[in-house]
């Protein structure tokens, strides 16, 4: 079994099936090898998102990604979260805006302030939808890194990890209310659109 780098949820096992492990930037398959990826809450952990999101074009047809919400990364950001992403349409279509965090933290007031409105209660009635962003590609996806000078490189530190421990994890679900569970229960029963 292998340790997680950049994500809290214990040993990754492999029994019934081959495990790749690969950087999203080198994949290590071959051209058009899959009809369809999915990169759920991946794409904000690359450095190098043209890199990632060009290997994805690359291996697949078509795909989903999805990540934090562009706001939700602003007001309540992880430390290994690198990028931030919102879905829009520029009136060619829907693509990715991408957004290179210049630190771990961007605005530790607005961190500060936000969690504080969490404790009291005062998000719960925020929409599910408004904490990801969902975005469906075929045949090639359509994005713009704003800010690509930057260089979104720092280290991980081992502290940065407590935010993916599952109480701390249980506890902001709850504090936010139940937006997050009810979107994950919607989309466990097939009714979410998507």
């Amino acid at each position: 079994a292998l340790e997680p780098r950049e994500r809290w949820g214990g040993r990754i096992e492999r029994d019934d099936r081959p495990l790749v492990l690969a950087r999203g930037e080198a994949l290590p398959f071959r051209d058009k090898s899959f009809d369809y990826v999915i990169a759920f809450h991946v794409l904000e952990h690359s450095e190098h998102p043209e890199v990632f999101l060009s290997e994805l074009q690359r291996v697949a047809s078509a795909g989903y990604i999805e990540t934090p919400s562009f706001w939700s990364e602003r007001v309540l950001p992880y430390t290994v979260h690198r990028l931030e992403v919102a879905a829009i349409d520029d009136g060619g279509g829907p693509m990715l805006m991408i957004r290179k965090k210049p630190a771990a933290v961007c605005d530790p007031l607005l961190e500060r302030a936000f969690k504080a409105k969490m404790n009291e209660g005062a998000l719960a009635t925020i929409s599910p939808e408004a904490w990801v962003t969902r975005f469906h590609w075929k045949d090639r996806i359509r994005y713009t890194v704003v800010n690509p000078e930057v260089e979104s490189v720092w280290p991980l530190e081992p502290a940065s990890h407590d935010d993916f421990n599952p109480r701390t994890r249980v506890r902001r679900i709850l504090v936010a209310g139940a937006a997050t569970v009810f979107a994950l229960r919607r989309r466990l029963r097939g009714t979410s659109k998507i």
